[in-house]
């Protein structure tokens, strides 16, 4: 689609290629509720229908499937939650339920040995297509959804094919426990695009996921992708695992973001005995709180992220950033990229934005600016902030 001119210096810049924000869902009839501007999609994975309120009262807005567990679909999007079932639901289940948006085909069905359960990538990918037929054969308007893994890795799970299982479907999910899973790092050190000494222990790994999904688009960004981020313990085993804590869940959250991811999935099942199995309703009201928060403060701004990103160098040595623009001011969202520091960051506007300040969004303060410049710390390897100026 064709970028809205912005006023002022921004006209000038380049976009950031992407799928045309939530007008892309108006390809397809069964998710106009996903094509508006004030829903920025977080999904939660497998979640209970009976937890729909809950889930919904913490921030989340889409089941990306929902267990099936006799509950009638409506007992999920009753709430006014969104609904990506999987192959269990059946269609008549289903019918013509406006809050069931897609169909999930398969998990990591990409991974060579696991996934759909062949023994090469050929085989699961023409596994996955089929899928892909049996979803359109429905035509009910809905589109087509799947979660790959390790396939972005550029190894040995998908050998030369995750392109093609990029492009089989209509929006793609990634799962990368980085914080918790101890065993990521070594499966980083052997890929070509990890960056060498990088630590996968950081929101920015999330942002990587986010970057290798669009680096095996055709056409960078011309699909949606949604970003894994666990919310606890995702089922692991090994001593050496860990639970995140609401702070890394919200930078890793951010990162994506920050590297174009046009959702987020969370994955709440846990095994961390201070917690319940459902660890976005079944933990403790501090912890809940500190959840409910971040996405609340994800979701305030979802009308500025269902913009087309300007391609923009702010300069700041170890940082990621992503400008954006919405009636009338300018956001540059800055976060600690792999392999940077923290500590304080200055950050370069482009030539002709004139505020004297830049407001901090959601910290209650401001900085000042310059000679076109503003300076700002990072305290710890998930911090991220917002900035607002005006144009």
């Amino acid at each position: 689609m064709t970028p809205t001119p912005t006023p002022g210096t921004l006209a000038n810049l380049a976009r950031v290629p992407w799928d045309g924000g939530p007008a892309y869902w108006a390809k397809f009839p069964g998710a106009a509720k996903l094509n508006d501007p004030n829903i920025f999609p977080v999904g939660v994975w497998y979640g209970k229908p009976s937890h729909a309120a809950a889930l919904k009262d913490v921030g989340v807005n889409v089941f990306h499937n929902a267990e099936h567990d006799g509950s009638p679909m409506s007992l999920i999007t009753n709430t006014g939650m969104l609904v990506i079932p999987g192959g269990e639901w059946s269609q008549s289940e289903v019918g013509t339920n406006p809050g069931v948006v897609g169909w999930d085909t398969d998990d990591e069905c990409e991974m060579v040995g696991l996934g759909c359960g062949n023994v090469s990538a050929a085989q699961n990918l023409q596994v996955m297509k089929d899928l892909v037929a049996q979803i359109r054969a429905k035509n009910d308007g809905r589109f087509a959804a799947a979660n790959y893994s390790k396939g972005i890795f550029g190894t040995f799970w998908a050998p030369g094919l995750m392109d093609d299982f990029m492009a089989a479907v209509d929006m793609s999910s990634n799962d990368q426990y980085f914080y918790t899973r101890a065993d990521l790092q070594f499966e980083a050190d052997r890929t070509p695009s990890w960056p060498s000494g990088a630590s996968v222990k950081t929101a920015a790994a999330y942002g990587w996921v986010a970057d290798r999904m669009r680096f095996y688009q055709s056409s960078p960004g011309i699909k949606p992708n949604w970003v894994f981020v666990e919310s606890a313990r995702p089922f692991l085993e090994s001593s050496a695992d860990r639970t995140i804590t609401p702070e890394q869940m919200e930078g890793a959250m951010w990162s994506a973001i920050i590297h174009e991811a046009r959702g987020i999935n969370i994955f709440q099942h846990n095994n961390d005995s201070q917690f319940g199995t459902y660890s976005l309703v079944d933990i403790p009201a501090d912890r809940k709180a500190r959840i409910k928060a971040s996405l609340t403060g994800i979701q305030s701004l979802a009308p500025v992220l269902n913009t087309q990103s300007y391609v923009w160098d702010a300069g700041a040595a170890g940082a990621d950033t992503m400008l954006k623009a919405k009636d009338g001011s300018a956001y540059l969202f800055a976060g600690i990229g792999l392999k940077g520091a923290t500590g304080s960051k200055t950050f370069t506007l482009p030539a002709g934005i004139t505020g004297s300040q830049v407001e901090v969004v959601g910290e209650n303060r401001t900085i000042a600016v310059q000679n076109g410049k503003f300076t700002d710390s990072f305290a710890n390897e998930y911090t991220h902030h917002v900035y607002k100026i005006t144009i």
